[in-house]
């Protein structure tokens, strides 16, 4: 089987920064020139960099700050897919995640904590037992992720790395707290060598959620290559996540589609295709 080539974020926010930025600038210049421009203007263009700066840091398909990995090419990935779980691991509710996809022979891929992970080791020795794979999701899972310094973030991310290392490997994939990409968690998880990695759909089950509304968000993104998220811990707290109650119909819908999840080590093919 040909390897697939990788779906990257598509840099639009990029665009929309340079140019709106661009025009706001020579607006003041001509201002400053003494042509008299309106303020209204002046205020729509502002507004408008402003907007296209926050979209590209929150939202993970910007392409603002690098290409993250939101997927796989259908057209080359035959009938596979991968299914993550974030915010794990969790000693109760991972292990009944891993029982569900054990039975019907699904694998996927934990980005964990390291913080948890350091907590509960024999459940990441459990999750590569199982046949599933690791993936770095930071060793604090704070808020301030996106405003840490770059030292800050890479000292963070080598210690979830070490941490996961020491249980299988050290991974290559690396999923950014809530999804964020800074400038800094950008440039941190370059200098680490870690590739960042979004979503083709997401539960949205991070917070408290309808499991029915994601469910069909998850059905909405579902077709070979995706990479579809949901969370196996909840950020705060200890209440099950929604992923035990949908996943048994998800997977249902995946089989009845001739679809199975992979690890990304095996969706992705270890081949990066910029």
């Amino acid at each position: 089987m040909a390897s697939p080539a990788i779906v990257r974020a598509v840099p639009w926010a990029r665009a929309l920064v340079v140019v709106s930025a661009a025009a706001l600038a020579g607006l003041l210049l001509a201002r400053s020139g003494g042509r008299v421009v309106p303020i209204w203007a002046l205020a729509t263009l502002a507004v408008t960099t402003a907007g296209s700066f926050a979209a590209g840091v929150l939202v993970m398909g910007s392409g603002l700050f690098g290409r993250p990995i939101l997927g796989a090419d259908p057209g080359t990935s035959a009938n596979r897919l991968a299914l993550t779980f974030d915010d794990g691991p969790h000693p109760l509710h991972t292990r009944a995640i891993l029982d569900l996809l054990d039975r019907r022979g699904h694998r996927a891929t934990f980005f964990v904590i390291g913080a948890r992970a350091a907590s509960h080791p024999e459940l990441l020795h459990e999750i590569v037992r199982r046949g599933h794979a690791l993936g770095n999701h930071s060793y604090a899972h704070s808020w301030a992720t996106p405003a840490l310094s770059v030292r800050r973030l890479v000292v963070d991310l080598e210690r979830a790395q070490a941490t996961l290392a020491a249980a299988w490997r050290a991974p290559r994939w690396f999923r950014p707290p809530m999804g964020i990409v800074s400038p800094r968690v950008a440039a941190a998880a370059r200098r680490v060598g870690l590739e960042v990695v979004g979503w083709t759909g997401s539960a949205k089950d991070g917070v408290p959620t309808d499991p029915g509304r994601a469910l069909q968000r998850l059905l909405r993104a579902t077709r070979p290559g995706s990479i579809l998220v949901l969370h196996d811990g909840a950020e705060q707290g200890d209440r099950e996540p929604v992923a035990l109650r949908i996943l048994p119909r998800l997977l249902d819908e995946l089989e009845r589609r001739g679809l199975r999840s992979v690890t990304l080590d095996e969706l992705l093919a270890y081949r990066l295709i910029s």
